[in-house]
């Protein structure tokens, strides 16, 4: 989790090398150029008591006040983060969140914190038997946008999802209530 987390960085640094290197003549956007709707698509590594990677969508608004963007966003993710526990695969099959985002614009860039609820799809298999649950649960994390050209924009960002425990019913009762440490990269399109 700590290697995938520490690369988010350096790949937002090589994607922003090209728009730093294009047409001097070609003016940065004007301050509110974080203001309005995106969407855009996202992979993930990490785990909730487990190890897997994932893949989705995500969308939202955010509204540019000078220096500050606040906004709004949501996504969901599907994939699997699995581990053994208790004699069977334990497994998150999808992940989704809805967060409130504060952040920093400057230059092609906005730092920013984010917070909200989570929701995943579990599935507990043992000795032949499965059961799905519906997770519920809350997320805080942060990290960075970066402008690549004036409408698309790629993020890194760290959460950490803490999700309720839940008892599944497969050859005998097991709870798992998973949390832990995601590390995300995304492409947006602004609109």
């Amino acid at each position: 989790m700590k290697s995938s987390a520490c690369l988010c960085v350096p790949l937002l640094v090589m994607l922003a090398a090209p728009a730093r290197a294009a047409d001097a003549s070609v003016d940065v956007a004007p301050s509110s150029e974080w203001s309005g709707p995106w969407a855009g698509v996202l992979g993930s590594v990490g785990g909730l008591d487990g190890d897997g990677a994932m893949a989705g969508v995500a969308a939202g608004y955010d509204a540019q006040f000078d220096h500050i963007v606040i906004g709004v966003d949501g996504d969901v993710s599907g994939g699997g983060i699995d581990a053994r526990r208790l004699g069977g695969r334990f497994e998150i099959e999808a992940l989704g969140t809805i967060r409130a985002r504060v952040g920093y614009a400057f230059e092609r860039f906005v730092l920013y914190g984010a917070a909200g609820v989570a929701f995943a799809s579990a599935e507990y298999a043992r000795n032949g038997r499965r059961d799905h649950e519906t997770l519920f649960g809350w997320t805080v994390g942060g990290g960075l946008d970066v402008k690549v050209t004036g409408s698309v924009s790629a993020r890194a960002e760290v959460l950490y999802v803490d999700l309720d425990r839940r008892s599944f019913d497969a050859d005998g009762p097991a709870g798992f209530g998973p949390s832990g440490g995601i590390a995300r990269l995304g492409l947006s399109y602004r609109f």
